[in-house]
């Protein structure tokens, strides 16, 4: 009887570190998707905002390398497509930085972490963040 007892104790056990290593397993993995597609939506926003060219001096010169970005027009059209990207999906953006300099847009985004199992655990909130650059060159 001693035997019976101590393996059903190793199976509960057994069960127990089965279901913790499906538990952390499952919340990798969303991490990963939820990283991947705030990296797809930093993409798009420095995409978007690689529109906003000087067109004054696209109209006189054409697409030279003295044709530059427009920085307030960069950021306006930046921060428009983040908030219709942030609609479209479950993204909940903590913060959005776009940094363009001419010739270049950055783009900075923070999302919170959204866990299936760990949520519960009084742990401080995570963030996941990405980042993306796109070089205008005409």
């Amino acid at each position: 009887m001693k035997d019976e007892g101590s393996i059903m104790l190793l199976g509960i056990g057994m069960i127990g570190v089965c279901l913790l290593a499906l538990a952390v397993i499952t919340d990798s993995a969303g991490a990963f998707i939820q990283q991947r597609e705030l990296q797809s939506v930093a993409d798009s926003i420095a995409l978007a905002g690689a529109q906003g060219i000087d067109l004054d001096e696209y109209y006189r010169t054409g697409a030279t390398q003295s044709t530059r970005l427009n920085s307030a027009q960069v950021q306006n059209i930046a921060r428009t497509h983040a908030k219709v990207m942030a609609e479209g999906s479950e993204i909940e953006l903590i913060n959005l930085r776009v940094e363009p300099d001419g010739k270049s847009v950055l783009v900075t985004l923070n999302a919170p972490l959204r866990l299936t199992f760990f949520d519960a655990l009084p742990f401080d909130p995570v963030e996941v963040s990405a980042s993306a650059r796109l070089d205008y060159a005409p």
